[in-house]
C-alpha cells in the first residue's frame, strides 16, 4: 500500500505545480456556460412558458451553472498518458514490477484530480445555495448529502469509463479521434451539455440503459432534489453496477491487451 499512497502523493505534487491549469480551465468554461444561459433565456422568454422539459427557469438556469462546474469536476486526460505508455514502450517497467497498473493509474488519478474535484464540488454547494437563496428554490439537506455518495460515484465511473476506453491503443496507433469523439457523446448523452429530458421520452428509456447519465445528470438530479429517496437508491445502484461492469471488462481487455502487446522503446 505504501507504494501505492507515494503514486498518490506524487500526483498531488504534480497537480499544485500546474493547479493554474484548473483556474484557466475553470474560466475557459464560464464561455459555453454564459452561452447556454443566454440560450436558455432567450428560449423562456420566447415561449413564455413556466416550466419547459420538466424544468422551470430558475431550475433550468442552475443546471446550467452546476453542469459547467460538473464537467470541470470530473475532468480526465490520462487516457492519452496510457495510451502513450502503451505505443512508446513506457508499459515494461509495470510489467516487471509487483504494481497494479490499474492501481498505479487509479491513485495518480486521485493524486492529480482529488483536490480540484474536492474544491470544484464545494463551488458547486456555493452555487447551489445561491441559486436556492437568490430564486427561493425549495431545498432538502437530505438530498444535498445524497449528492456526495452520487458525484464520488460519478468520479470513479468517469475514470472507469476513460481507463477501459484507453485500452484500445493495444491495437490502434492513434487514438485520439476515437478520445474526442467519445468525450463528446459522453458529454452529450450524460446531459453535461443540455437536461437528458430534452430528448424524447423513448430515447430516455434507452438512455436510462447506458452508463452516461449517472455521471452527470443523475447526480445534479440529486443535488436539485428533483428525485425521491427510492430513484436516490435505484441511481446509486446502477452506479455501482456500472463500476463492477467497467472493472471486469478493463480487467479482461487487459489480459488481451498484454497478450498482443510488442514491448518496443525503453
Amino acid at each position: 500500500m505504501t507504494k501505492y499512497a507515494k503514486v498518490c502523493a506524487m500526483g498531488m505534487q504534480n497537480s499544485l505545480a500546474y493547479r493554474s491549469n484548473y483556474v484557466v480551465g475553470l474560466v475557459a468554461a464560464c464561455f459555453p456556460m454564459l452561452l447556454q444561459w443566454m440560450l436558455w433565456q432567450a428560449i423562456f422568454n420566447y415561449t413564455q412558458a413556466a416550466t419547459l422539459y420538466g424544468l422551470s427557469y430558475p431550475q433550468m438556469m442552475s443546471y446550467v451553472v452546476l453542469a459547467a462546474l460538473m464537467t470541470q469536476a470530473l475532468r480526465s486526460g490520462f487516457e492519452y498518458e496510457i495510451a502513450e505508455d502503451i505505443k512508446s514502450g513506457g508499459l515494461n517497467r509495470f510489467l516487471v514490477q509487483p504494481i497494479s497498473y490499474l492501481g498505479y493509474r487509479f491513485c495518480a488519478f486521485i493524486g492529480t484530480h482529488s483536490g480540484f474535484f474536492v474544491i470544484t464540488v464545494v463551488l458547486m454547494f456555493v452555487a447551489y445555495g445561491i441559486a436556492t437563496h437568490y430564486w427561493q428554490l425549495d431545498s432538502d439537506w437530505r438530498s444535498s448529502m445524497l449528492f456526495i455518495p452520487a458525484v464520488l460515484n460519478a468520479f470513479l465511473l468517469q475514470f472507469m469509463l476513460f481507463y477501459l476506453l484507453s485500452l484500445v491503443a493495444f491495437w490502434l496507433q492513434e487514438v485520439w479521434g476515437i478520445f474526442e469523439a467519445v468525450r463528446v457523446i459522453s458529454l452529450v448523452l450524460s446531459g453535461a451539455v443540455v437536461p437528458l429530458t430534452v430528448f424524447p421520452q423513448p430515447l430516455q428509456w434507452w438512455l436510462s440503459l447506458l452508463p452516461f447519465q449517472y455521471i452527470v445528470y443523475f447526480p445534479l438530479q440529486v443535488l436539485n432534489g428533483l428525485l425521491s429517496a427510492p430513484e436516490i437508491l435505484s441511481g446509486l445502484a446502477m452506479q455501482s453496477f456500472w463500476l463492477v461492469v467497467f472493472y471486469l471488462i478493463s480487467c479482461k481487455v487487459w489480459r488481451m491487451g498484454c497478450r498482443d502487446y510488442v514491448a518496443l522503446g525503453s
